[in-house]
């Protein structure tokens, strides 16, 4: 039977390629948790790229990928400065503070009573030669927009005549994700995810060259390398012991070894 079932020839008739025998499926869930907090992520990134857009169209090319991008007018310090690591970690504190990237932030912790309304005096928003639709302003509000977006910070400076840096920090994990993230574990009892961060630091000086230092910081436990001109990596791997034991002592970080390399040529 099977074999004259076989012989059997018949003709099927093919469906026009351009027509399909399914029809879309509709979502059945369009209000769980997961799909609200996904709204309301799309609402704020669609939010983000609404006002980006109406920025002027030099002010988009320049911060595009910039994130927060803090770039003082003149040297932090004058030539004749000893500089040291204090000093030099309060004067950044102090620039990044007064950036105005982080204006309502500080105006919250003011409402707290936690700071002076003389520090919130000193944001660029509140100086006489500046005007709301100014474009120092809607720099700072560009800038405002793409750190809230990739919380990415660069400062570029230079710390004395011919001493030039350039600092990039940014989370492991994007802002917005995060917070939904810590959302969903408040929701069940827990507490917030430790943010993690990871830096990336060139300095170059006169007579000593170029210095990068790669870093990633987590719960008070710091990775770093170093990378230096191939003559001064003896001495910056002998000066890494003295960096690692005031790391610990001063900032209380838990910190392993640090390797130190030559720049890549």
């Amino acid at each position: 039977m099977v074999h004259q079932v076989a012989k059997q020839r018949s003709t099927v008739d093919l469906l026009p390629r351009h027509t399909l025998p399914v029809a879309p499926i509709q979502a059945t869930a369009s209000t769980t948790e997961f799909s609200q907090a996904g709204q309301q992520i799309a609402r704020l990134i669609q939010l983000i790229q609404s006002f980006q857009q109406q920025l002027p169209q030099p002010m988009q090319s320049s911060q595009q990928h910039m994130g927060g991008h803090i770039k003082p007018n003149a040297p932090l310090f004058p030539a004749s400065t000893q500089l040291d690591t204090l000093t030099l970690m309060g004067r950044l504190q102090t620039i990044v503070k007064d950036s105005g990237l982080f204006y309502e932030a500080l105006l919250a912790r003011w409402a707290a009573e936690k700071i002076p309304f003389m520090q919130v005096r000193q944001q660029p928003h509140n100086l006489g030669q500046f005007r709301a639709n100014s474009p120092q302003i809607q720099t700072i509000l560009g800038q405002q927009l793409e750190l809230l977006n990739s919380g990415i910070i660069r400062i570029d400076t230079e710390l004395w005549p011919q001493a030039h840096l350039q600092w990039l920090v940014q989370p492991d994990v994007n802002p917005l994700v995060q917070r939904w993230r810590d959302e969903q574990r408040r929701k069940q009892g827990e507490e917030p995810e430790p943010p993690a961060w990871t830096s990336e630091l060139k300095l170059t000086l006169p007579q000593v060259g170029e210095i990068r230092a790669q870093m990633r910081l987590s719960q008070k436990h710091l990775t770093m390398q170093l990378q230096c001109a191939e003559p001064l990596v003896a001495s910056l791997q002998e000066a890494t012991t003295r960096l690692m034991t005031r790391l610990r002592l001063g900032a209380g970080v838990e910190i392993d070894n640090i390797p130190v390399s030559r720049l890549p040529q």
